[in-house]
């Protein structure tokens, strides 16, 4: 899990795909409202960094030069776009990129007397709003 303290260390570092291909930059950091602990990052990619895309720090692992995730180059380049210009993320946006990388955000309701139903419908266990972190410069 990367720290607070790590966190710090990760803007601008380099980061790549469980197979070492390079994604790209990090570019933000955004934390988790609830536990204050590292939870997202946007890499910038594309030609000169012009696009940023969010990744989880799920399963992450951070050497103190670069920041290896546990989500591949392709699965980022397909990642919904979300607009970056209102300071912390929407919960529809948010939702989003949860459910896109398999992130646990919610929970689905047990059935007790049958088996489980795979397409019981999602509910919000727990709002996890992001906010941003901006490194003092």
């Amino acid at each position: 899990m990367i720290g607070q303290r790590e966190a710090l260390r990760l803007f601008g570092c380099e980061v790549f795909d469980p197979d070492g291909q390079r994604i790209g930059i990090v570019g933000q950091l955004f934390l988790d409202d609830i536990t204050e602990q590292p939870a997202w990052i946007t890499v910038q990619t594309g030609l000169f960094g012009t696009n940023e895309s969010f990744v989880p720090l799920e399963a992450a692992a951070f050497d103190g030069d670069t920041l290896t995730v546990a989500v591949t180059k392709d699965a980022v380049r397909q990642a919904p776009r979300v607009s970056l210009d209102e300071g912390d993320l929407p919960p529809e946006q948010e939702q989003a990129l949860y459910l896109y990388y398999g992130v646990t955000y919610g929970v689905t309701p047990e059935s007790p007397d049958e088996e489980p139903d795979v397409s019981a419908e999602y509910v919000e266990a727990v709002r996890l709003r992001l906010r941003r972190w901006v490194a003092a410069s």
